[in-house]
Formats: structure tokens, C-alpha cells, sequence
């Protein structure tokens, strides 16, 4: 399983490296420190929802279907034990998200909160794919998991919007 991920994390380093050279170095020093910044979190979110990245055959879980969630906050509803803290966790892991969107290029709450929805729903995605194809990391798609990764997106962009007159001071000041 270490060397699984630590082949993941020398795939995406070299993706990283390929879009440094490709793009990243024509572009300003404090884009590049942004874009780098957000570059990490991409990579931890991947870490945290869908490594080791692992390919399977499709169609060999007939009982995909099970895996799936669509009412919306069920484990709460349930009673489950840690249903509140998973709920909490989404909202939080897509925080930076919102944060560094906005930042990275001028997008407003629309745009981000989108481009949330539309993260999440590929990592809810991949993970159903991963159900499907009966690969050893298994985790449910769940609608919830979308909610509140939006939230969480939505989140972060309201509290770059808020901190930044003062975050534009900071950066005025800056060499």
C-alpha cells in the first residue's frame, strides 16, 4: 500500500514538474506560490478520498448499485456513530478550496460554488467507479458527501471575499 501511494505522489510530482514547465514558470512569482499552494491541496484531497489510484475491470461488483447514497444526510438520520464528524470533514476538506478558487483567478460565488460541485461530484464518481470495479479502497457515492463539499467550497470562497481588502494590503506590501 506505501509504495502504491508513493507512486501516486511521484505521478502527480511529475505532472506538477510537466505543468511547471509548460506553463507555470512564464507566470508570476506570487501566482506560482498560489497556484502551488492549491496544487498541494488537490493533492492531499486525492490522498484522502481516492489513493492509491488503482484500475480495475469494470462490471465486476454486480452490487454497485448498493453503494450508493442519494437521501441526503442518512447516516445522521440513522444515528450512525461518527455520522456528524464525516459530515463536518467534507464541509472543512473543501474549504481551501473556496479559499484558493478565488484567489488563483477572479471567480465569484457562483463559479466556485460550481466548480465545488463539480470536484466533488468527480471524486463521488471515481469512487463509484472504484465500487464497480470491486478495487480494495471501497467508499460509497454519497450525496451528502456532494452537499456538504460544496458547502464547504462555498465556505471558503465567503471567507476569501471577506479577508480580501486585507489580504490585497498584505500583498501591496510585499517586495
Amino acid at each position: 500500500m506505501r509504495g502504491e501511494i508513493a507512486a501516486d505522489f511521484a505521478l502527480l510530482a511529475a505532472l506538477y514538474a510537466l505543468l511547471y514547465a509548460l506553463w507555470l514558470r512564464r507566470r508570476g512569482a506570487r501566482y506560482r506560490v498560489r497556484f502551488t499552494l492549491f496544487y498541494l491541496y488537490l493533492c492531499l484531497t486525492a490522498f484522502v478520498t481516492l489513493m492509491p489510484f488503482q484500475l480495475g475491470v469494470p462490471g465486476s461488483d454486480p452490487t454497485v448499485l448498493d453503494e450508493i447514497n442519494l437521501e441526503p444526510f442518512r447516516d445522521i438520520k440513522r444515528g450512525y456513530l461518527g455520522a456528524w464528524r464525516g459530515v463536518i470533514l467534507n464541509g472543512v476538506m473543501f474549504l481551501p478550496m473556496g479559499f484558493l478558487l478565488p484567489a488563483l483567478k477572479r471567480r465569484g460565488l457562483v463559479k466556485t460554488a460550481l466548480l465545488s460541485l463539480a470536484a466533488s461530484l468527480f471524486i463521488e464518481g471515481t469512487q463509484l467507479f472504484y465500487c464497480w470495479c470491486d478495487v480494495s479502497n471501497r467508499r460509497i457515492f454519497d450525496v451528502t458527501d456532494l452537499i456538504m463539499n460544496t458547502a464547504g467550497g462555498v465556505c471558503g470562497c465567503l471567507i476569501y471575499l471577506a479577508a480580501r481588502p486585507a489580504l490585497r494590503r498584505i500583498d501591496n506590501e510585499l517586495p
